[in-house]
């Protein structure tokens, strides 16, 4: 039997998660309570978060974190830390905040801009009104309108730097409109109102290299004896350019913007496009001005250079100092809505800003995810208009993080998600594992719970699942945590197999011009049961072609897809080129590009690329043949699948997106034959077979299993069953309650009817434990009860046997093994949403679910097929 799935049932799955765990300098006995409730969750690992904690890296910052390694080392855990004092990583501990190390900060390039109406000669341009204490003036570059809007001449521009005297320039203004774009270098005020002016500059190793200096190499010296075993690396948390806040579309274009830059900034972007220097300086104001056609070369490497400094100076930096310390480094940036491509708070390029990490990395907070809304977009507590895609967070960030881990050697295929937080009280555990599935039947397996708290009632950002053992559905967490820890095992060994690679296209933004964000290619991907991975520029350049498909890294895929872009850099063109020529199928969506950011002929470069509508990329794929999976019945359109291939044996994932319905559908597979169903909730496995060459996939209400072809499967295997039958039964029920804090059960009622705990006709504000005694005869063949609607996780004994819980639908049991013939009694406790008694900020973009069984309660016959 396959191997994994053998560990998983016997539960020596090694270790997928490491919540944080927050700290604020509690006393040590408060400490290891949490850390003891991390451990009785099932967890190996966590990762300390110093962000709250003041005296970090002071004297008893380093007596509690020796505390929590030896406390770790005892409970054979290991110990991740979050690497700065503030968020975001990049504050280094402070270390920018002395005068001493201002020649450190982030330097950055703004433009201020004048008119002059021509012919004038010996005209004065008052310039030093601009320039503030600490900034310099860079250049000087005239350029003539050429349209009743803004756009300007390059071809007209003239170089007034020469003519620059005591905050004056003397010219004689020719014929005309000409605006006077007045470059200035700048750093931030640093007058102590933004947080973000102390932070490192990504542009410049020896500020970077501060991180290092402040907080990595002070805990090494402290607690060498720890790194490479107790202690397992650093995590950073959304690192950035940050030269803007308070927006994901901090794009270039935008007038009085302020750019990262550095001295040597021009000649680094000459290099890269392939032109003087003399030619860069010239055009820099193409950064925020528009110059006509030199523009898209100008901003496309200037983010090519700035995102290439990043990943070296900082991701590779720090993670190929930990690998030299025996530790690993990890994180994410931050990915809102397409931010990862952008300046501000993102880092340009989310590939190549990870690159130096040990893990892919991603999170999902703040409502980003909301299971079951996956066609509108929905509210949220961001910034901007506060809204949120499902095109995007659903659909393209979990695969830009596993399609990293594919890609990429030095990832080993880890793929890590923070995930939970800052949803609120409301996000009980039926909706957590709804997220979980997402993120699973998207590759990610490995997970960073957000969070548990050593503050009891911890306001920032909860759920806390722990919360000083006040979270009336802790309990539970550990059957959560094992069943994403099982998932993640089977699925992280062997190769991905995706049918088609997705350009990661961030060079389409990049140019300008008219292009489409490349999410909606991923959603249409996804909707029609198309899998892929997402790949960058500098990625394809290094791959090849093998029988007409893309092989990057083991994997190969059947063609590339590139969402539409007018304009595209020459190297990016040339490339989809070289591997259309070596017979790869490359695709365009919506239209072909019209011209290179560099202004160079491409039509003999582009004439043999495929062009399709996004919305008719499925059925194109299709028609080619080119897609492993085939359905007939469009409710297979609600399926997420993840396959991957593990020597002979094919593994699937697969899960219900509609959370509210069932899923009954036949697909065609590359698979026939015998085949395992796993369901790593309840970790039991059953056989099966495809029917006429197809495979039976019945998920029930936002659930998943695996299947496995390929593996021998145990003679004595339980065949698989299928719910053939179902009435209603009515129960009469002896009602007990525990509110959170109390310590026994009170009785509240007798009741045969189906009733809301919490409506406002009952005890609106019930936050606890609803107990349920009954009894019932069971009729033959009906060896499963389903309880309906519940809110929100339930626990079953028959008779006094455990029979297992449920966090979300379907609240079914099976009494096969447990029943008598007589009457048998039944005690079920079910466990409230936290919501009802925290009624926290975060808890109102999310729905708080009623308390208890909702019913209707029905006994279902199951039968197996052949």
């Amino acid at each position: 039997m396959n191997k994994r799935l053998t560990e998983s049932i016997e539960n020596k799955y090694g270790s997928y998660i490491l919540p944080f765990l927050w700290l604020h300098g509690e006393s040590k006995e408060r400490v290891y309570e949490e850390i003891l409730a991390i451990k009785n969750s099932g967890i190996s690992e966590f990762c300390a978060e110093s962000r709250p904690y003041e005296e970090f890296c002071c004297g008893k910052w380093w007596e509690d974190f020796e505390f929590i390694l030896k406390t770790a080392r005892e409970l054979n855990m290991r110990v991740w830390l979050l690497d700065d004092k503030k968020f975001p990583t990049g504050y280094a501990n402070g270390y920018l905040e002395k005068e001493e190390n201002r020649h450190l900060r982030k330097v950055m390039i703004k433009e201020r801009q004048s008119e002059a109406l021509g012919p004038l000669k010996k005209a004065k341009i008052l310039v030093d009104g601009w320039i503030l204490e600490n900034e310099e003036i860079i250049s000087i570059i005239a350029f003539k309108h050429c349209d009743k809007k803004e756009k300007l001449d390059y071809k007209s521009a003239v170089d007034l730097t020469p003519y620059l005297k005591n905050g004056i320039v003397y010219w004689d203004i020719p014929d005309g409109v000409w605006r006077i774009c007045v470059n200035i270098r700048t750093q931030p005020k640093c007058d102590g109102e933004n947080l973000l002016d102390y932070y490192i500059d990504m542009l410049n190793p020896d500020s970077c290299k501060v991180m290092i200096k402040a907080v990595y190499e002070p805990h090494y010296e402290h607690f060498k004896e720890y790194f490479g075993n107790t202690f397992a690396g650093f995590f950073s948390d959304e690192p950035g350019f940050h030269n803007k806040q308070g927006t994901y579309y901090n794009k270039l274009g935008l007038m009085h913007e302020n750019y990262p830059y550095r001295d040597d900034l021009t000649s680094l972007m000459a290099k890269s496009a392939g032109i003087s220097e003399e030619e860069i300086k010239l055009y820099i104001p193409a950064l925020w001005e528009d110059l006509g056609e030199i523009t898209s070369l100008v901003r496309t490497h200037y983010m090519e250079t700035v995102t290439s400094l990043y990943r070296e100076n900082f991701s590779f930096m720090l993670g190929n100092w930990c690998r030299e310390h025996g530790v690993m480094y990890i994180g994410h940036v931050i990915e809102d809505l397409n931010a990862h491509m952008r300046l501000g708070y993102g880092s340009g390029h989310y590939f190549k800003a990870l690159d130096g990490q040990d893990m892919a990395g991603m999170d999902t907070v703040l409502m980003q995810n909301i299971p079951g809304i996956t066609d509108c977009v929905h509210r949220v507590q961001l910034c901007n208009e506060g809204y949120a895609t499902p095109e995007f967070y659903q659909y393209t960030l979990p695969k830009m993080a596993s399609s990293h881990s594919h890609i990429q050697p030095l990832k080993k295929g880890r793929a890590m998600c923070e995930i939970f937080g800052a949803y609120g009280w409301a996000e009980g555990l039926g909706f957590m594992k709804q997220m979980s599935d997402i993120m699973l039947s998207s590759g990610i397996n490995h997970f960073v719970p957000h969070a548990f708290s050593c503050k009891t009632d911890d306001t920032d950002c909860p759920p806390h699942f722990y919360n000083g053992g006040k979270n009336v559905q802790y309990p539970l967490f550990k059957n959560l945590m094992e069943y994403m820890g099982r998932t993640s095992h089977i699925l992280s060994e062997g190769i991905h197999k995706a049918d088609v690679a997705v350009f990661y296209n961030a060079e389409g933004e990049w140019s300008g011009g008219k292009n489409e964000l490349f999410e909606n290619v991923c959603a249409s991907l996804t909707k029609k049961l198309i899998d892929f991975d997402i790949i960058p520029l500098y990625v394809l350049k290094n791959a090849y072609v093998k029988n007409g498909k893309l092989v990057v890294n083991n994997e190969e895929y059947n063609c590339l897809i590139v969402s539409q872009s007018q304009i595209l850099p020459i190297d990016c063109i040339e490339c989809f080129s070289k591997l259309k020529k070596e017979g790869l199928e490359i695709i365009f969506t919506n239209s072909l590009p019209e011209r290179s950011s560099e202004n160079t002929d491409i039509s003999k470069l582009t004439h043999n690329f495929t062009v399709t509508q996004t919305n008719r990329l499925g059925e194109y794929l299709r028609k080619k043949g080119i897609v492993s999976v085939l359905y007939e019945d469009e409710e297979a359109e609600n399926l997420r699948i993840y396959h991957v291939k593990n020597g002979n044996e094919d593994i699937y994932m697969f899960s219900n997106e509609a959370v509210n319905k069932k899923i009954d559908v036949y697909l065609t597979l590359e698979n026939e034959g015998e085949y395992i169903v796993y369901d790593p909730w309840s970790n039991k496995y059953f056989r099966d077979e495809t029917e006429n060459g197809k495979i039976h996939i019945n998920i029930e209400y936002g659930n998943a299993v695996i299947v496995i072809f390929g593996c021998e499967i145990p003679q004595n295997t339980e065949k698989m069953s299928y719910e053939a039958k179902k009435q209603n039964m009515r129960l009469d029920f002896e009602i007990f309650l525990k509110n959170v804090g109390d310590k026994d059960f009170t009785f509240f009622k007798k009741t045969d009817e189906y009733i809301d705990i919490s409506a406002p006709e009952n005890i609106s504000d019930f936050c606890g434990e609803v107990l349920y005694k009954t009894q019932f005869i069971k009729k033959d063949g009906f060896d499963v009860i389903d309880f309906g609607e519940v809110g929100e996780t339930m626990q079953v004994w028959l008779n006094g046997e455990y029979l297992g819980c449920r966090v979300n639908k379907p609240y079914k049991f099976s009494i096969k093994n447990a029943y008598t013939d007589k009457k048998n009694d039944f005690e079920i406790l079910v466990r409230s949403s936290m919501a009802h008694k925290n009624r926290d900020l975060h808890s109102h973009f999310l729905w708080v679910p009623p308390t208890g069984i909702l019913g209707e309660v029905s006994e279902c016959k199951y039968e197996i097929k052949y």
